[in-house]
C-alpha cells in the first residue's frame, strides 16, 4: 500500500528552461490537484501507480504523464501551436486556419489589451483589414458602427450578421453582451465564407464564441477596472465668450448700417442691450457646463471555470457602470452567463449556454444640432447657469435678436430619458457520434428581450424649438417592446481520411422565427410635474403593433483535401423568407473556393525562409433581406371619418402587393495569398475582392393615379472592390523579451452601377443641410452642393460674375456649374463637393513582453475622405441669432478693407452663406491612438493565488487630425447619407487602472 500511494513532486519549465509558475497539475478524472509555485515546483500526496497527471497552462500545450513508479516528474511544456494550426470558427463549424480557402479574419482577443469596452463591438476596432469600425459618438454603452468591405446597399442596410455561439442574433450585437465573456471572434468577409448564411450574408458575418472552461482547468478569476473619463481640451469646440459675442452683435449691427445705409452710425443708435459689450456681466462656456469631468467608469467581473472531469462548466458574472462625459447620462449593466459542456459517453455530448443581463441608461438627444451637444455650442454665452438666488436660469437668450432656448444644464437635470433592457439568451445542443466518421448535432437557440423607454419633459422646460419660453405643457412618452427569437439547427457532418485524401461534408437544416410586439403611449398636460402617468394626461394617445418574420433553409458544404496541398470547398444554401414576394420566396446561394499550398511542392523544398505559402480563390452568391417586414404585402393604415355627426374610425389601403420583391443579391470574387515565414514569426495575407450587389431594394415613385406615391421593389446595382493587406509578427527574442505586432490596411472602391428610375440617381438631405447624391458611375452618397470659389469682395465683382440674386460683398461666390450665367437657388448648379468614403483605412497593434512587464498599443486611422461639418451652419450663422465660433472674432468679412481670412462670410446677410456648399466640407483624415495598456504580472508561490496582473490603460488617448470637429468618425445620417457631422455626443478619453486576479 505504501508503494502504490506515495507523494509525487517535480518541476515544470518552458522551452527555454525557465520555471513556469501557475501551471495547473490535476490527477486526471479527479478533483485532486495543485499549481506550481514561483519556482515551477509542485507536490502531490497519495498518488497511485495508475494515475495520470495532467499539466495545463495558458498558451502552452496540455500534456499528460503516466505516473507508474515515478516519484519525481520534471516536465517541459511547449507553446501551443498558433497561427497555421489554430482552429478558427467558420459558419456552422470550425476549421484549421491552414486549411481555410476563403477570406476570414481572426481577432486575437488576448492581444488587444485591457481597453474599456462597455460594448463588445469595441473589440473589432482596428483589428481586421476591410472591417471599418466607427465610433460615431461617445454615448455610454453605445454599439459601434461596423461595415465590412464597403457600403453595399442603398436601401437594406450594410450592417453584418452577428452570430453568437452559433445563434444568428441579427444585424446588431446589442448592448447586453459582456465583452469579458468573449473567447474569440472570426470575421467572414467573402461570399465563400458567408454564403452558408444565405440571405443574411452579403454584408459579412461576425462569429463570436464565448468562453468555456479549458481541459484540466479549475480556476476562479476576478477582474477589476476603474477609470475616469474626460473630453480633452483640444477636442472642445471654442465658441465666443460673453464679451466677444456682445461685441460681435454690436459690430454686426453697425456693419449693416454702414453697408445698407452708407453711413457711420453713432454710438447712441446702438440698441442698449449690445451698446456696451465690455460691461457684459456673464460669460458662460455652455459646453464646459454640460461636461462631466472625471466621469467614473467601472467594470467588475468574476469567472469560475472547471474543466476537470467529463462535465466542464464556466460561470461568470459582471457589473459595468459608465457615467457619461455629459452630466446626467450613464449606462449600467448586470450580466450573468453559464456555459456547460459534457460527455455523457464516447458517443453523446451535450452543451448549454445560458446568458442573462439587465441594462439601464439615461440618454439624451444628441444626433442633430438641436440636441444637447449642439445647443451647448450655440447657446447665448451672456446668460448664466444660475440666477442670483441660486435657482436655475431656466430660459436663456431671447433678447437682442438672439434665439431663446432652454438652459442646457437645466434640461439635462429635468428632462428624463430612461431606457431599460432585459435580455435572456440560451443555446443548447446534443451531439451524437456514430459509425466512426459521422456526427449529428441538434441545437436550439432562443432569446427573449424586453425593452422599456420613458421620456418626461416637465412644464418648466422651454419648447423644443426656438423662442418658446416656459411654462409649456408637460409631455410624457412611454414605450414597451418585446422580441422573441427562436431558431433550430440540425447538422449532419462526415469526415474521412483515406491515405492522402481527406473528405468532409456537412448537411443542415435551419429554421428561425422572430416576433416583435410593442405598445406605446403619449400624453400632454398633467395636473403637475410630479404626476407622470398617462391616464392622468388631459390629452393622450396610444398605439400598439406586432410583426414577425420567419425563414427556413437547407444547406450543405463539402470539402476535399489532397496531401494537405490541394484544397477544395463548396457550399450551397436554399433559403425561404417571409419578407419576400410570392414569386421570389426562395433564393439559392452557392459558393466555391479552392486553395493551393505552394510551399509543399517539390520545387519549394529548399526554400527555408518560407514555412507556408498558400494561394486561394473563391466565388459565391449571398443575399440581404434586411428590409423590414411586410413590404411584399398590401397594408392598411388607419383613417377616420365623420358620418353624419358621428366619429367613425376606419382603415384604408396603404400599399399594394408586390409578388416579385426578392433578395438583394451579392456576387463576390475573392483572390487571396497567405504567407508564413521565418519559423512562423512573420505572417502576411493579401486579398483582392470584387463584390457586386444586384437587385437593390428601394422605394420607388409610382404614378399617383394608382392611388399611391411609392412602392418597395428591386432596383439598382452597386460594386465594391479593393485590396486588403495584413502583416502579423510574433517573436520571442530571448527568455526575457517577446515582441508582437499586427498591421492591416484596406483600399475599397465603391461605385453605383445602376439605379432604375427616371433620373438614375438618388438624393437625400436638404437645401440648408447636406445633400448626398448616389448616381451611376460614382460612389454611394457623394456630398453634393454648391462649389465655393471664394468670397465676393465688392459690388463690381458681383456685377462681373454669374448672377447670384441677392448677393452682396462678403457672401460666398459659387461656381456656375451648368454655365447658364445664373446661380440658381435650387440644385441645378450643385456638384460633388466631397467623397465621404476613405481611400484607405488601417489599424496597427503593437505589443511587447519584458520579464513581468507587458505593453499593448492600438492605433487606427482613415485617410483621404471628406466630412460636411453641418453644425457650422449654426455656429457660423452670421445672423447673430446663435453664438458663433471663436474663429469669427477676427476672421469674418466686414468690408473690402477688412476682408478677414477669406473663409468666414459677412454678417450683413444670410443668403448664399448657409446652403449646402463646399465651405463646410473638410478633410477627415486622421490617426487615433485608441488604446495603450501597460501591465505588470506578479508571481506568487501560494497554492491559492495563481497570479495577479496589474495594468493601466489610456483609451482614445490622442487624436491626430486637421478636422475642426471633435470626432472625425462622426456621421449622423446612415450609410446612404454618410459624412454628415451635426455635433454628436463627444467621445471622451478614459484613463483606467485594473487588475486580473487568478485563484
Amino acid at each position: 500500500s505504501a508503494q502504490e500511494n506515495r507523494p509525487v513532486k517535480g518541476t515544470v519549465t518552458d522551452e527555454t528552461g525557465q520555471p513556469l509558475p501557475g501551471v495547473t497539475v490535476i490527477v486526471k478524472g479527479t478533483t485532486q490537484g495543485t499549481v506550481t509555485n514561483g519556482d515551477g515546483n509542485f507536490s502531490l500526496a497519495n498518488i497511485s501507480n495508475d494515475a495520470i497527471l495532467q499539466f495545463s497552462f495558458v498558451g502552452m500545450q496540455t500534456q499528460e504523464v503516466e505516473v507508474g513508479n515515478k516519484t519525481i516528474i520534471n516536465l517541459t511544456l511547449t507553446s501551443v501551436a498558433i497561427g497555421l494550426d489554430e482552429v478558427v470558427a467558420i459558419g456552422y463549424g470550425s476549421k484549421r486556419k491552414r486549411d481555410i480557402t476563403s477570406a476570414i479574419s481572426v481577432i486575437d482577443v488576448e492581444d488587444i489589451g485591457d481597453m474599456p469596452a462597455s460594448n463588445a463591438s469595441r473589440l473589432l476596432k482596428g483589428q481586421a483589414a476591410g472591417v471599418v469600425v466607427q465610433q460615431k459618438s461617445g454615448t455610454p454603452g453605445e454599439q459601434l458602427n461596423v461595415i465590412i468591405r464597403g457600403v453595399g446597399s442603398l436601401g437594406a442596410g450594410s450592417a453584418p450578421l452577428y452570430v453568437i455561439d452559433g445563434f444568428a442574433v441579427g444585424t446588431s450585437i446589442g448592448q447586453n453582451l459582456n465583452a469579458n465573456d468573449i473567447e474569440s471572434i472570426s470575421i467572414l468577409k467573402d461570399a465563400a465564407s458567408t454564403a452558408i448564411y444565405g440571405a443574411r450574408g452579403s454584408n459579412g458575418v461576425v462569429l463570436i464564441t464565448t468562453k468555456n472552461a479549458k481541459e484540466g482547468e479549475l480556476t476562479l478569476t476576478a477582474t477589476v477596472n476603474y477609470g475616469i473619463q474626460n473630453l480633452p481640451d483640444n477636442r472642445r469646440i471654442k465658441m465666443m465668450s460673453g464679451p466677444e459675442f456682445a461685441t460681435f452683435l454690436k459690430e454686426s449691427w453697425m456693419d449693416k448700417k454702414r453697408y445698407f445705409e452708407n453711413r457711420e452710425p453713432s454710438e447712441d443708435e446702438v440698441p442698449i442691450g449690445i451698446r456696451y459689450p465690455e460691461q457684459t456681466q456673464y460669460s458662460t462656456n455652455w459646453l464646459n457646463e454640460i461636461l462631466h469631468n472625471n466621469a467614473p467608469y467601472q467594470d467588475y467581473n468574476i469567472t469560475l471555470a472547471s474543466g476537470v472531469g467529463k462535465i466542464k462548466s464556466l460561470i461568470s458574472a459582471g457589473y459595468l457602470k459608465e457615467e457619461g462625459a455629459i452630466i446626467e447620462t450613464d449606462f449600467e449593466r448586470y450580466s450573468l452567463r453559464a456555459n456547460v459542456t459534457g460527455e455523457i459517453n464516447e458517443f453523446i455530448s451535450v452543451g448549454l449556454n445560458l446568458a442573462g443581463s439587465r441594462s439601464s441608461a439615461n440618454v439624451i438627444n444628441s444626433l442633430w444640432r438641436d440636441g444637447i451637444p449642439g445647443r451647448a455650442l450655440y447657446a447665448d454665452p451672456r446668460s448664466p447657469v444660475f440666477n442670483e438666488d441660486g435657482t436655475y436660469n431656466i430660459y436663456i437668450g431671447g433678447k437682442d435678436g438672439v434665439f431663446g432656448i432652454t438652459n442646457p444644464v437645466y434640461e439635462l437635470k429635468e428632462y428624463k430619458r430612461e431606457r431599460f433592457n432585459n435580455d435572456i439568451t440560451s443555446n443548447g445542443f446534443v451531439e451524437l457520434s456514430f459509425l466512426k466518421d459521422f456526427k449529428f448535432k441538434s441545437s436550439f437557440n432562443a432569446s427573449l428581450n424586453n425593452y422599456r423607454a420613458n421620456d418626461f419633459r416637465p412644464s418648466t422646460l422651454a419648447g423644443g424649438g426656438y423662442n418658446q419660453p416656459p411654462p409649456r405643457d408637460a409631455q410624457l412618452w412611454e414605450s414597451y417592446q418585446e422580441s422573441i427569437n427562436v431558431a433550430a439547427d440540425q447538422l449532419l457532418s462526415y469526415i474521412k481520411t483515406i491515405d492522402n485524401h481527406q473528405f468532409s461534408a456537412m448537411f443542415g437544416f435551419s429554421a428561425q422565427e422572430a416576433t416583435f410586439r410593442s405598445i406605446s403611449g403619449s400624453g400632454v398636460k398633467f395636473p403637475n410635474d410630479e404626476i407622470r402617468f398617462l391616464q392622468l394626461a388631459e390629452n393622450s394617445d396610444v398605439s400598439s403593433g406586432e410583426s414577425s418574420w420567419s425563414m427556413l433553409a437547407y444547406f450543405a458544404r463539402v470539402g476535399y483535401d489532397y496531401q494537405n496541398k490541394y484544397l477544395l470547398s463548396a457550399s450551397f444554401r436554399r433559403e425561404g423568407s417571409s419578407r419576400f414576394g410570392e414569386n421570389n420566396k426562395y433564393g439559392d446561394f452557392p459558393s466555391i473556393s479552392v486553395g493551393w499550398r505552394v510551399s509543399d511542392e517539390f520545387f519549394m523544398e529548399d526554400v527555408e525562409l518560407i514555412n507556408d505559402l498558400k494561394l486561394r480563390a473563391s466565388y459565391g452568391i449571398t443575399g440581404n433581406n434586411n428590409i423590414g417586414n411586410y413590404n411584399n404585402s398590401a397594408s392598411m393604415a388607419s383613417s377616420s371619418y365623420i358620418l353624419g355627426d358621428k366619429y367613425a374610425p376606419g382603415v384604408v389601403l396603404n400599399s399594394f402587393v408586390n409578388k416579385n420583391i426578392g433578395w438583394e443579391e451579392s456576387n463576390q470574387l475573392n483572390i487571396g495569398l497567405d504567407l508564413s515565414m521565418l519559423d512562423n514569426m512573420l505572417g502576411f495575407t493579401a486579398e483582392y475582392y470584387d463584390k457586386k450587389t444586384n437587385n437593390m431594394l428601394l422605394p420607388v415613385s409610382i404614378p399617383v393615379i394608382t392611388g399611391f406615391t411609392s412602392t418597395f421593389t428591386n432596383v439598382g446595382k452597386v460594386e465594391n472592390k479593393g485590396f486588403e493587406f495584413a502583416v502579423n509578427y510574433k517573436r520571442k527574442v530571448n527568455n526575457d523579451l517577446s515582441l508582437r505586432g499586427n498591421f492591416n490596411i484596406a483600399f475599397n472602391k465603391n461605385k453605383v452601377l445602376e439605379i432604375d428610375g427616371e433620373n438614375d440617381e438618388l438624393w437625400t438631405g436638404s437645401f440648408y443641410g447636406t445633400h448626398n447624391r448616389s448616381v451611376v458611375g460614382r460612389p454611394i452618397g457623394m456630398i453634393t452642393g454648391f462649389k465655393v470659389l471664394g468670397i465676393f469682395q465688392t459690388d463690381e465683382e458681383i456685377a462681373n460674375s454669374p448672377t447670384q440674386d441677392g448677393a452682396i460683398p462678403g457672401v460666398y461666390k459659387y461656381w456656375d456649374a451648368n454655365d447658364d450665367g445664373v446661380i440658381s437657388y435650387d440644385r441645378q448648379d450643385m456638384v460633388e463637393i466631397g467623397n465621404p468614403h476613405p481611400a484607405f483605412t488601417w489599424g496597427l497593434t503593437l505589443g511587447a513582453d519584458y520579464k513581468k512587464f507587458d505593453l499593448n498599443i492600438l492605433i487606427t486611422g482613415a485617410q483621404n475622405y471628406e466630412i460636411s461639418r453641418e453644425i457650422e451652419k449654426t455656429t457660423l450663422n452670421m445672423d447673430g441669432v446663435f453664438n458663433i465660433l471663436q474663429a469669427a472674432v477676427d476672421n469674418r468679412f466686414r468690408s473690402a478693407e477688412n476682408p478677414g481670412n477669406g473663409i468666414i462670410p459677412t454678417s450683413n446677410t444670410w443668403k448664399w452663406e448657409r446652403e449646402a456648399n463646399s465651405r463646410y466640407v473638410f478633410d477627415g483624415s486622421h490617426a487615433w491612438i485608441k488604446s495603450v495598456t501597460f501591465g505588470y504580472t506578479l508571481t506568487n508561490s501560494s497554492n491559492v493565488l495563481k497570479g495577479t496582473r496589474l495594468y493601466v490603460n489610456a483609451d482614445n488617448l490622442f487624436l491626430i487630425t486637421n478636422y475642426p470637429g471633435s470626432n472625425p468618425e462622426a456621421s449622423n445620417s446612415g450609410d446612404i447619407s454618410p459624412g454628415r457631422d451635426d455635433e454628436s455626443y463627444p467621445v471622451p478619453r478614459t484613463i483606467s487602472v485594473g487588475a486580473n486576479i487568478k485563484f
